[in-house]
């Protein structure tokens, strides 16, 4: 019986692979002609193509729900203003496909790697997402776009968290600078899986539960503001690791 619950297991999450590279194929029919183009650098095409990544991979999400490999809780509160850097832990592999299918327009920053993917390059290109590839180049990508209003995501461990959360001192810094508002959010799952090296047919037999849930924002217009840029950074980075220091 064990063995049947970890077969049928592993053929689900087989099959939702294969259905999240298929969504993203089809999309590149789209992306790659858009990046070939240059048609990517206006706003109202990135746009356009964010949201079409919005509703595919909340799509995909459906999917996993149904054939109850996850349930998912996300805070309703999770809402945008001009110019907000949302900040998250990052458990697993799924964490930035909850946040793109579920907020519009939301930018992100995305790991240097998947710049080569074929199967999510073209989205990256066409979207703007910013890679973190170049620590000069997301910096200035990213206090660009939050300078011209957009919003921000980034996962401040810079990949998925491995044994603790070890916060790095870069998005504090591009906060300090840019951000209107910065804003925790907390993801809990359970048990845990898509972990960083992790192999993909190591899943749990049981779903997997999913809750994100929004902490209390920074108003950066407010913070510490006699004190130089410098010591906010840390300040900063301090006050946002209390809310993730129990969380393993």
């Amino acid at each position: 019986m064990e063995v049947a619950k970890k077969s049928l297991a592993i053929f689900r999450v087989a099959f939702l692979y294969a259905t999240f590279g298929f969504i993203c194929l089809l999309g590149d029919f789209i992306f790659i002609a858009v990046v070939v183009s240059g048609l990517n650098k206006f706003n109202i095409v990135r746009r356009i193509c964010r949201e079409l990544v919005r509703i595919s991979w909340g799509f995909f999400i459906k999917i996993c729900i149904l054939t109850r490999y996850l349930r998912l809780n996300f805070d309703p509160k999770i809402s945008l203003k001009d110019s907000q850097l949302i900040v998250a832990n990052h458990p697993s592999l799924l964490d930035v496909v909850f946040f793109l299918s579920r907020i519009k327009n939301l930018n992100c920053v995305v790991k240097a790697e998947l710049g080569s993917n074929i199967f999510l390059m073209f989205a990256i290109k066409a979207c703007g997402y910013i890679s973190n590839k170049d620590n000069e180049k997301l910096l200035q990508s990213s206090l660009e776009a939050l300078n011209s209003g957009e919003n921000l995501l980034i996962f401040p461990e810079g990949t998925r968290t491995k044994e603790q959360i070890l916060f790095r001192k870069a998005p504090f810094f591009i906060a300090v600078k840019a951000a209107k508002t910065i804003t925790p959010v907390v993801i809990n799952m359970r048990p845990k899986s898509l972990k960083k090296d992790q192999k993909w047919y190591d899943v749990p037999k049981n779903t997997i539960e999913y809750e994100i849930v929004k902490k209390s924002g920074i108003n950066m217009g407010d913070f510490k503001l006699d004190r130089a840029d410098p010591v906010r950074v840390r300040l900063l980075m301090q006050e946002i690791c209390e809310i993730y220091k129990e969380l393993k």
